[in-house]
């Protein structure tokens, strides 16, 4: 699992002048501060917040909860985020939902050879499809994908790689989207069949990404993962990725009367 982290942006002091209302599937602006919100998959009720100009104040995530609030939302949930951007949602009232693990991979760590099999594909809107039932084998019904959520980590950075793996029948077994913002590399989403599973598939997908990555100028590489996944682990170490001595944490919060 992956999950893109606030990109760092110059910010300046919130005048009043600058208040600009939000809707809900973009981003909520509040002088020089930005986040992407909208509706978490399939669940109307929950939102999810993501800062996108670096750690937020801890005044600007009051003003998301009162926008998401407006909306109808009854809980928001945020990106896996560093200590540095959970600063300003601690502070609002938010709580620890999930910590993960953080992996990076500096550019110059040499890559192992990039097996020459499975052969990948790209994923047109059939394969999309298929993608998603394989994901919903592979995560728990929270972070599960549903289109709207496919849609969302793919536009989540500038530039970006989704490709596939067919298993039988030709049916999507497998796969991975990378991409890359500001130099910066993300392992957003890699799932393989739990049927398929320990046929390097999955390294072939990873491989694939990170040859990827650097041939788009990606200095460093991160990927997140759930604690006590030890397989994911594994096979982000066997490519050369380090853990990070701080993880990441996910949020959340009820939008509720007193909220903030």
């Amino acid at each position: 699992m992956g999950a893109v982290k606030g990109l760092a942006q110059s910010s300046r002091p919130a005048r009043s002048g600058d208040r600009q209302p939000a809707r809900v599937g973009s981003v909520i602006r509040w002088g020089g501060e930005r986040a992407r919100a909208g509706p978490w998959r399939a669940d109307g009720s929950v939102a999810f917040l993501v800062p996108a100009s670096g750690p937020p104040s801890v005044a600007f995530v009051r003003r998301c909860l009162d926008v998401l609030a407006a909306q109808g939302f009854g809980r928001v949930i945020t990106g896996a985020l560093s200590p540095a951007e959970q600063q300003g949602f601690l502070e609002a009232g938010f709580g620890v939902h999930e910590r993960l693990h953080l992996l990076v991979l500096a550019r110059s760590h040499p890559l192992p050879p990039l097996p020459p099999s499975p052969r990948l594909r790209r994923a047109g809107p059939h394969r999309r499809r298929q993608l998603l039932a394989v994901d919903a084998a592979c995560f728990s019904p929270f972070w599960r994908l549903d289109r709207a959520g496919l849609l969302q980590v793919l536009a989540a950075t500038d530039r970006r790689r989704l490709r596939v793996a067919l298993g039988a029948g030709r049916r999507v077994g497998g796969y991975a989207i990378c991409g890359v913002t500001a130099g910066s590399g993300y392992v957003q989403r890699i799932a393989v069949a739990p049927q398929l599973q320990g046929r390097g598939i999955g390294k072939k997908l990873l491989l694939d990404g990170l040859y990827w990555l650097r041939s788009e100028g990606a200095q460093e590489v991160a990927v997140n993962t759930q604690l006590g996944n030890e397989a994911a682990l594994a096979l982000y170490r066997r490519a050369g990725f380090q853990e990070a001595p701080s993880g990441l944490c996910v949020l959340s919060a009820g939008l509720g009367l007193g909220h903030g």
